[in-house]
């Protein structure tokens, strides 16, 4: 009688079978039905059945690996497909075909079909994943089941699978593989559960779903939605994603599967319910603590809402991903309005020591009970960036720092909402107890409701601060003097500057419920309302500088001998003759009135680098000179902004039946316009300190040309704080500060020509990354969509604007810019409309562009390269589409 083929059927101890004899895949089966978890039905066809089907063929097989050159891959190819003919070829003795149709015709019952998928023999464990190298079938037939085993085994020695070995240094002389059957599911949703998060390696379970059959999910080629779950707390964070795809089962042949639509009342639905997503992270936290490594685990319901679990294996390289992380996410929206393009040394090193402890302190003060703790993490100083001279947000350390705050996930929505970010990337939640969360919850709400009197105190503090500042003679100060000053204003902007961002979170907070209830009480009837209701409010001080020179403009056009004066074409001059001609000295006093007002406004005026209108009057006179010829007044742009804000309540009044709908609607409104005007005057304060900072080192440029440390006054903005006032302590390793100057002078002017992206992400050394791309050309498009956040509509003629000293008495232009700072507001006052690829809905750009009721519309990506110069466009700041 002969002996019967060796084959392992379901239900055996995983201490009757060996790695060897059923493969990586089928041993972790057997493990998980023996743990009590549900698999479907399955066979394992051991592997001593391959090496007993191939017998003396496996010579020849061996020659063919032996003579691979793995650097051709016509080598690879040839070898792969001479050893698949002879797997293709052999002929299974009856006795062994008999066997198989014995083991599996139980999973044949009913008419069901099986999937034969492999397991080779070191696939699935913790160093090689062997993922989706080999070959799997679904929904097999009995009459194509040996034919699929075959190619299982001849899978096994693919061109991709024998490469993937030489790579990870694997051999491949010993190559055998055992076989699964396994009954088939009727699977309504299908993916991937890991265990741990292998982007951050953070603590929480991650899910991709989609619907259908799992093959076209864990191949990429449907949608799938994906699901976060901590680990701790069970909270779960969503990304629904429209799927119009799914695997099925062929219909029409009986056999394999077929890529089919989803009906469209499911497409936008989740693959999961949150009951689902819950048992689902439940198994897998079972699986990771049966097996005591974090899992990747393929799963499946069915019609009926039955789990079941296909295979589980380690996460490959999870040792590694315990180590230090070496990936890092850069991003520049809104960051890019302070500091567009270049940044020079000592701005950077300037705004970094900055936001360490201006978040630092404002985290201190929301988690009073951890302020330990707080003080402790590192992230805070390194909160930016600096990518060839471009600032950046460094930002899963932002994203770390807010997830300590209670509602992590809300919070971080209004955010990303706030600066502008497009892209959304999940971190997990930072660990703190249920008491210090509750604690944290209360001070939050307090800093919420609080927002005015916060504002309050942060004036009542910086107003007098800067006058004596302002009243300094920076001038005549030595240089331990000017560092004493910095010092001071250093300590000050610890005690005071916090206030600024618990402004900055009420006005992301409350702008966010307001658009929710403008939603949720179908306020839809009214366009854009939200925006408008923010038009027009009183106090906003950033547009004060503009509405000074407006005045001015004014009075020159009512004035014929001013009107004269201002047709010379030499800003310069004009200046000159009202300095030194007492026929203009009402004239000059007003202009100094303004700059002693106003002069540290200016273009990309927080970038010490760049020069104030105190230090630069001559633009002044050039945006006065564009506004007389534009023959716009301040009480004309009170009044538009006026009748948009009116029409705006008087619908909300109307709509809105219910009086404490009404009054709820009206808290939220008042919280939100308080939050978002202190916003921007603190951001003007902000400004305002620049210009004495600006001030300050432009004397200690001029004491180290003197000191014959520099050669020119302005080569001081080339090095960092820490060098400068280093000269003084003797911390200065490098005392050739010409020559260092001269080093990054030439590297800047490399960075100057480059393009950089929004987001970057790089690995491991930043600066070893190629961070720079190519221009985008024109490719006849003629639409582009961003955020709409100033209704109206305007047509003109477009003017790309890369430098805003560019403009030359040009007027009504819609304005296409990479970014606006606050200085840019003499430049929005004279165009029909503002498209800027960087902001978000709460940026300068969004607000100054409601302030003016000038048809507004940010986060239109590539706006400068796409629009041609000179193009007539049509810009709807209601919708947010701009067509030429």
């Amino acid at each position: 009688m002969a002996p019967k083929f060796p084959v392992v059927i379901t239900g055996h101890s995983d201490t009757m079978v060996d790695e060897r004899t059923v493969g990586g895949k089928g041993l972790s089966l057997i493990r998980l039905q023996s743990a009590g978890i549900l698999v479907p039905r399955f066979a394992i066809i051991a592997s001593d059945i391959f090496c007993s089907a191939i017998g003396d063929r496996m010579s020849e097989i061996h020659h063919y690996l032996s003579h691979i050159d793995y650097s051709i891959r016509a080598s690879l190819q040839q070898a792969s497909s001479q050893i698949a003919s002879i797997i293709r070829d052999v002929i299974l003795p009856a006795p062994l075909v008999q066997e198989i149709s014995a083991v599996s015709s139980a999973l044949f019952e009913s008419g069901g079909d099986v999937a034969v998928r492999s397991s080779v023999v070191g696939e699935d464990s913790l160093d090689h994943s062997f993922a989706g190298l080999m070959d799997s079938y679904l929904h097999v037939s009995q009459e194509n089941l040996i034919d699929s085993i075959k190619k299982v085994w001849g899978s096994a020695f693919s061109e991709r699978a024998l490469m993937y070995r030489h790579r990870k240094m694997i051999g491949v002389n010993d190559i055998i593989t055992a076989v699964i059957l396994q009954r088939m599911v009727n699977s309504v949703t299908a993916g991937v559960l890991f265990t741990r998060d292998t982007e951050s390696g953070a603590v929480r379970c991650v899910i991709s779903a989609g619907y259908g059959l799992g093959e076209g999910i864990v191949a990429n080629l449907v949608e799938t939605d994906t699901y976060f779950v901590d680990r701790t707390t069970q909270t779960i964070s969503k990304h629904v994603h429209a799927k119009t795809g799914h695997f099925i089962r062929e219909t029409s042949s009986g056999r394999g599967t077929t890529l089919a639509s989803v009906p469209k009342q499911r497409q936008s639905q989740p693959a999961l319910t949150d009951k689902q997503i819950g048992k689902l992270s439940k198994v897998g936290l079972k699986i990771e603590k049966m097996f005591g490594t974090p899992q990747d685990i393929e799963w499946t319901f069915d019609d009926k809402g039955v789990l079941y679990i296909l295979q589980a294996r380690p996460i490959v390289g999870w040792r590694e991903l315990q180590g230090p992380k070496d990936v890092q996410i850069w991003d520049n929206s809104n960051i890019v309005e302070s500091y567009p393009g270049i940044t020079l040394p000592l701005t950077f090193s300037i705004v970094r020591e900055g936001y360490e402890h201006t978040f630092r302190n404002a985290a201190a003060g929301l988690l009073p009970t951890n302020r330990r703790m707080v003080h402790k993490l590192s992230l805070f100083k390194n909160m930016i960036g600096l990518l060839n001279g471009r600032v950046y947000y460094n930002l899963l350390n932002w994203y770390r720092m807010l997830s300590y705050l209670p509602g992590f996930h809300k919070r971080k929505k209004a955010w990303d909402q706030m600066i502008g970010i497009s892209q959304k990337l999940d971190v997990a939640p930072g660990h703190l107890s249920m008491f210090d969360r509750f604690i944290s919850f209360i001070v939050l709400i307090w800093k919420l409701l609080t927002v005015r009197r916060n504002a309050v105190s942060f004036f009542a503090m910086f107003g007098p601060f800067y006058q004596r500042l302002r009243s300094l003679n920076l001038e005549s100060m030595s240089e331990f003097t000017l560092l004493a000053v910095y010092e001071e204003i250093r300590g000050a902007f610890d005690r005071m500057w916090h206030l600024t961002l618990y402004n900055d979170l009420a006005a992301m907070t409350f702008y966010d419920w307001l658009i929710k209830l403008c939603t949720k009480w179908k306020l839809n009837g009214h366009p854009n309302l939200h925006n408008d209701l923010l038009c027009g409010e009183k106090g906003v001080e950033s547009v004060e500088p503009l509405r000074s020179m407006i005045r001015i403009a004014n009075a020159i056009d009512s004035t014929p001998s001013y009107k004269m004066l201002f047709d010379n074409v030499d800003d310069s001059a004009i200046w000159e003759a009202i300095e030194s001609d007492n026929q203009y000295s009402d004239l000059k006093d007003a202009l100094h009135d303004h700059l002693d007002s106003y002069g540290d406004r200016g273009l990309e005026e927080l970038k010490l680098e760049q020069p104030s209108f105190r230090q630069n009057p001559a633009a002044v006179i050039h945006l006065i000179k564009t506004y007389a010829q534009l023959g716009i007044s301040v009480e004309a742009i009170e009044i538009q902004e006026k009748n948009i804000r009116t029409a705006a309540e008087s619908y909300v009044t109307t709509t809105l039946g219910s009086f404490w709908k009404r009054i709820l609607f009206l808290f939220i409104l008042t919280k939100t316009r308080n939050a978002v005007t202190n916003r921007e005057n603190m951001r003007f304060a902000r400004s305002r300190l620049y210009g004495i900072l600006r001030r300050l080192f432009q004397r200690l440029g001029t004491l180290l040309v003197q000191r014959g440390f520099l050669d020119a006054e302005r080569d001081v903005f080339y090095l960092t704080v820490e060098e400068l006032f280093g000269l003084l302590h003797a911390t200065t390793p490098t005392l050739n500060l010409r020559s260092l100057v001269e080093i990054r002078k030439n590297e800047y002017a490399t960075f100057s020509e480059q393009i950089l992206e929004e987001r970057i992400e790089t690995q491991g050394i930043p600066a070893l990354n190629d961070v720079a791309k190519s221009k985008v050309a024109a490719n006849g498009l003629c639409e582009l969509h961003g955020i709409g956040c100033s209704s109206g509509s305007a047509i003109g003629k477009a003017k790309i604007v890369e430098d805003p000293t560019s403009i030359n008495g040009e007027t009504n232009y819609i304005l296409v810019a990479i970014s606006t700072d606050p200085g840019w507001v003499f430049l929005m006052i004279a165009s029909k409309g503002l498209i800027v690829e960087k902001g978000s809905v709460l940026s300068h750009t969004a607000i100054i562009g409601r302030e003016l009721g000038i048809p507004t519309i940010v986060g239109v990506k590539n706006a400068t390269r796409l629009i041609p110069d000179g193009a007539t466009i049509t810009l709807d700041g209601q919708k947010g589409v701009v067509r030429w």
